[in-house]
């Protein structure tokens, strides 16, 4: 899981001072000053504004700092609790899953794991969706955590528990964004055609994401203005935050905000939220419990809505599950 680079921004926005955030890191003033340009750069916005020999952080500084350290401590938390457990492990279970979600999902139920299967170990490799769909197929990794439209697939069965509804997400200063509720769980449905004059920011070609909003654009005979496509949800958040345009994200994205409002589609769309398992494999006892946890973690999801396959509920039926009482990571704009 490399979070280096996050890493930098914090020393930055610690040290406020290029050479001494650059001996913090251990890179060259330099290095450590082209990456920051080529992230403000990406993100369309100042992360810092430069007073008296000072970098202090911008209002989007500041967002983006807090998010990196949350992200950097859900590693940290994750790899303690891993190199805690001075055992030898039998048998590894290699997980797929996207950077956040993947990480933050196994965090949370990694203790409940080992405490019922200690001697096996658990191995994140993560990936976008494109990745992670080719790993299932190629069984380099045994699951992985991701998300489809269609759950039926020739070469990967999907087990999904919960879907997530689509959401457009608009600059608080876009013409139609004054209609839009203020009430993150009520939100006003509209049209997307609506918006079909506005610029557009997508999620990257080959996720899951990427390919609905392609589909709704055809459903709805609109041909947008793409501005930006990226995998990366924080970096479209901030994008839009700083009005670069609309754009279609799962709900499980929606964080309130002074400077973005939401509105659900009429007509509804949804993903599937799965664990993905190669066609044909037989899962082991331990791999149906790690299911299982995977599944109870995103039922408790205030976001996610239950709709449970035959599978996925005879998986969770096999064992005595725990209530995630703890509030999923949500990171606030």
């Amino acid at each position: 899981m490399n979070t280096r680079q996050l890493t930098y921004i914090i020393a930055i926005a610690e040290k406020e001072n290029l050479s001494a955030a650059a001996a913090e890191v251990g890179v060259s003033q330099p290095a450590l000053s082209k990456y920051l340009a080529d992230l403000e750069k990406e993100l369309h916005t100042e992360l810092f504004l430069r007073h008296k020999k000072k970098l202090l952080l911008t209002a989007a500084g500041r967002i983006y700092v807090e998010a990196a350290r949350k992200i950097v401590s859900v590693k940290e938390q994750t790899y303690q609790t891993i190199g805690s457990l001075s055992r030898e492990y039998k048998e590894t279970i290699t997980v797929g899953a996207t950077p956040l979600r993947g990480s933050i999902a196994i965090a949370r139920i990694f203790p409940l794991f080992c405490k019922r299967y200690p001697n096996i170990n658990i191995s994140i490799k993560e990936n976008y969706m494109a990745g992670l769909r080719q790993a299932v197929t190629d069984r380099t990794v045994d699951i992985a955590l991701g998300t489809c439209i269609d759950l039926d697939s020739p070469d990967i069965l999907h087990i999904s528990a919960c879907e997530e509804d689509i959401v457009l997400c608009v600059p608080v200063f876009h013409q139609l964004a004054s209609s839009a509720s203020k009430d993150l769980d009520h939100l006003t449905p509209v049209d997307i055609r609506n918006f079909q004059d506005s610029p557009f920011l997508l999620g990257g070609k080959g996720s899951t994401i990427r390919t609905l909003s392609d589909s709704i654009f055809k459903q709805n005979q609109m041909n947008p203005t793409i501005v930006y496509e990226s995998n990366n949800n924080l970096v479209l958040l901030n994008m839009i935050q700083s009005g670069a345009g609309v754009c279609l994200l799962p709900k499980s994205s929606m964080k309130p905000s002074d400077h973005i409002v939401y509105f659900s589609l009429r007509p509804r769309y949804y993903l599937n939220l799965t664990v993905m398992v190669p066609k044909n494999h037989e899962l082991r006892e331990e791999e149906r419990y790690l299911t299982a946890l995977i599944l109870a973690s995103d039922c408790n999801h205030p976001r996610y809505r239950l709709n449970p396959t035959p599978l996925a509920k005879q998986i969770m039926d096999e064992f005595s599950l725990p209530d995630f009482i703890d509030e999923p990571t949500t990171f606030t704009l």
